[in-house]
């Protein structure tokens, strides 16, 4: 038997990645539209080396550095991390940033871009799809 509740829990998470995603994908559209556009340096790839279930590929996560319109020096990590995301170490990628939030920068290719809002909302069915079906059954 499932606990009272627990399909209103597993609909409204699924609502609030459903509404992550639609925030991430306004920032895009704003990155895309109002953005400043630069080449940056990838300075590091940060390894999340946890061996849960024997997993032998690291979490990798790009550290990537740029200067703003302004000339400082920025410094930020990807939105999105996983398995094989990682870029290599010293090599050039274009940037887009807003022009007075640019730790809101992205790396401006089709895997970082649209990376977020797509794990977001697979997330989010997921959630919705437990949530149904623990009401209807």
């Amino acid at each position: 038997m499932a606990m009272p509740g627990a399909d209103l829990l597993c609909v409204a998470v699924g609502l609030f990645l459903y509404l992550c995603a639609l925030r991430d994908a306004r920032l895009v559209r704003r990155l895309r539209r109002e953005g400043f556009r630069t080449e940056g340096l990838v300075v590091a790839n940060v390894v999340d080396r946890q061996t849960r279930n024997g997993n032998r590929n690291p979490t990798q996560t790009p550290v990537v550095r740029f200067h703003d319109h302004q000339g400082y020096e920025v410094e930020f990590t990807t939105a999105i991390q996983g398995i094989g995301l990682g870029l290599a170490t010293g090599r050039r990628v274009d940037v887009r940033y807003l022009p007075g939030e640019s730790q809101q920068a992205r790396v401006w290719m089709r895997r970082h871009i649209l990376g977020p809002a797509a794990g977001l909302t697979l997330g989010g069915t997921i959630f919705l799809g437990f949530g149904l079906v623990i009401a209807f059954s």
